[in-house]
């Protein structure tokens, strides 16, 4: 036989669930706390909640960065308030013109 009959075929390396998410399915418990990611439900472009976020690093009426378990959020607009703030969750009201997740 030729080498190149002999040839190996590469298998497709399949990202494998991780621990965490195969216990979040089975037990049908909440991705966003389980797995530490940001939840955000936003109501027109005038109101955005963001759940389970880490913290505030930056505030002012036409930017709003905040930290996440999956990076940072960049919320851009036209007088930005955040309207209330607690240790899980904070919302922001203002005229909300752009969203941008980098990580």
């Amino acid at each position: 036989m030729s080498s190149s009959r002999r040839s190996k075929k590469k298998k497709e390396e399949v990202p494998k669930p991780r621990l965490k998410e195969k216990v979040t399915e089975v037990l049908d418990l909440p991705k966003e706390v389980i797995l530490d990611i940001p939840k955000l439900t936003m109501i027109g472009n005038n109101n955005l909640v963001i759940e389970n976020y880490k913290g505030v690093i930056e505030y002012d009426t036409e930017k709003i960065r905040l930290n996440t378990g999956i990076g940072i959020i960049k919320i851009g607009g036209k007088g930005l308030v955040i309207k209330e703030i607690t240790s899980e969750d904070i919302m922001v009201h203002g005229k909300i013109e752009n969203l941008e997740f980098c990580t």
